[in-house]
């Protein structure tokens, strides 16, 4: 679960069946003892980094656009 000091929206989407499992698997592997992840907090930080990326590809591809 997200801290209570971050604004957050609930969203619905459909994601491809393997993508499910291999969340499950990821947050079964990740997960710690004293720190249980959920799908849900694999799910997050996939996210979060899918979406810096994207912005990155997309700040390399605007100064592509200007120099050229």
């Amino acid at each position: 679960m997200p801290p209570k000091s971050h604004a957050t929206q609930q969203i619905t989407v459909r994601v491809p069946v393997a993508a499910v499992e291999t969340a499950d698997e990821l947050a079964e592997l990740l997960s710690e003892p004293e720190l249980p992840l959920l799908r849900a907090d694999v799910l997050r930080t996939a996210l979060a980094r899918g979406l810096a990326v994207l912005r990155e590809e997309a700040a390399a591809k605007r100064k592509r656009k200007r120099s050229a």
